[in-house]
């Protein structure tokens, strides 16, 4: 597992994989696979609920009204004792609690609230839209006066308030600003029940706000409850990775590649502009996987010596990315696929690469431009089968028929369900592991002491109990 340094409930274990030998470039590019595995340390399973502060927001049509009554009666009567916690109606007005602007759960109050959230207004009932932009800035609102160190908002909507100004593409849409002045202050979940919504911004909400977005039948309270032990299960609510760099790189980015594809913007470092600060949020106990990239002038390196290029540290834990630069023309500077840095690095491009083109072939089957929508699913294909990612071919098969998968020719039918085309953009975002080669350990494998788990001979922390070796 690499060197390992204890943070908050967290044991961290860092590594950097990196093919050692490259060609030198005035723009050389370097690929490092990062796997941070954050393991559990410490007596709780979980975070204490009086942690947590919880809005859950229900935007719905009036068609729905009834169900969205009976799933929330559901959801807050499973509410955990000590939760604080707002409910929201249509309009972004507040259904409970009937006085003061929070609530905290208790049988009692669980009793008043499963019986007052009867009266929730549906969306479309005699008002103008209010838009996911008004949902969000209520939600920050009410976070501001609850400062606990999770702060959570569980949107769910049919899409039936969506206004004109929640445009997502756009930088300067209000949606855009207001979820620039939501970062950092709390996170989101998306509940989407039926079919009718517009994807595109409820997708942006997750992301921009590290959660997730699913799409759920009217009855949504399983999915509230799924949401809300995923959030108890976060020891850590924010993480930073930071990398340092020598004054020859030109250029960083970090993308995580799982459990979600989502590339990270960092902030520089007050006073060391070779120093950057990507953030990254909700950790509980698991393994994330990230694509370092860096653009290099090698033009003043000397060749054949081991160079650190850059510094990877997570949670106290470092690690370094170190090549060699060999001359044109050597057996070592040809491009290929060799050994299981190589080919890791590869699978995830490979992985990044096919995650685009299917979102794109979604995209473009929601916009009905089938010639588009078919060039990009069958390019998703012709790179799933090469990583045999299977997931990704399960997604295609949904809306296209696959007719040769290694050349990526796929037929979109006469008819597309919307539906299924909505649903399936939102799947394709809630995350799915790269599948990468397996690797040999290096030694024999070391039985726990406690619960006799084998770990490699590396591993500082038992994957399976959590202990220290």
């Amino acid at each position: 597992m690499g060197r390992t340094a204890a943070l908050s409930g967290l044991g961290i274990g860092l590594s950097v994989q990196v093919a050692k030998k490259h060609r030198p470039d005035q723009d050389a590019r370097i690929d490092a696979h990062v796997r941070v595995r954050a393991v559990a340390v410490g007596p709780r399973d979980r975070i204490p609920a009086v942690d947590i502060a919880l809005v859950i927001a229900v935007d719905v049509a009036a068609g729905r009204r009834d169900a969205a009554v009976a799933a929330l009666t559901e959801a807050v009567g499973a509410l955990p004792d000590g939760i604080s916690y707002t409910v929201l109606g249509g309009g972004a007005a507040q259904c409970y609690p009937l006085r003061g602007r929070w609530a905290l759960a208790d049988p009692d109050d669980r009793r008043h609230a499963a019986f007052s959230v009867g009266r929730i207004a549906a969306a479309d009932e005699g008002r103008q839209p209010a838009g996911y932009t008004s949902w969000l800035a209520r939600a920050r609102e009410l976070f501001a006066e609850r400062a606990l160190p999770v702060r959570h908002l569980l949107l769910v909507t049919d899409g039936g308030s969506r206004a004109e100004e929640d445009d997502a593409a756009r930088p300067d849409s209000a949606l855009s600003i207001e979820l620039t002045r939501c970062e950092g202050e709390f996170t989101a979940d998306v509940i989407a029940p039926g079919a009718g919504w517009d994807p595109a911004p409820l997708i942006a909400v997750a992301e921009r706000l590290h959660g997730a977005a699913v799409s759920s039948p009217d009855a949504f309270a399983p999915a509230v409850a799924t949401a809300l032990g995923r959030l108890r299960r976060v020891r850590s609510p924010e993480l930073p990775i930071e990398v340092s760099v020598r004054p020859a790189v030109r250029e960083v980015t970090l993308t995580e590649t799982a459990p979600h594809q989502q590339r990270l913007e960092p902030d520089p470092v007050r006073d060391d502009p070779r120093r950057l600060e990507f953030r990254t949020h909700q950790w509980e106990p698991e393994s994330r996987d990230y694509l370092l990239t860096l653009q290099v002038d090698a033009s003043n390196d000397p060749l054949g010596v081991p160079l650190q290029l850059a510094a990877v540290t997570v949670g106290g834990a470092t690690e370094a990315v170190v090549v060699r630069w060999l001359p044109s023309g050597t057996a070592a500077a040809t491009a290929r696929i060799s050994g299981a840095a190589d080919r890791n690095i590869h699978t995830m491009n490979v992985s990044t690469q096919m995650r685009t083109a299917l979102n794109h072939g979604y995209a473009a089957l929601d916009l009905e431009s089938r010639e588009r929508a078919e060039a990009q699913l069958g390019l998703a294909v012709r790179l799933a089968t090469e990583i045999a990612a299977d997931w990704a071919l399960a997604e295609v098969r949904k809306v296209a028929r696959i007719v040769d998968g290694p050349r990526g020719v796929v037929r979109v039918g006469p008819t597309v369900d919307p539906g299924a085309v909505r649903q399936g953009m939102l799947s394709i975002t809630s995350g799915h592991p790269v599948e990468l080669p397996a690797t040999t350990r290096d030694g024999p494998a070391v039985p726990c002491p406690h619960c006799d788990h084998p770990a490699g001979p590396a591993a500082v922390f038992c994957i399976d109990c959590g202990r220290p070796l």
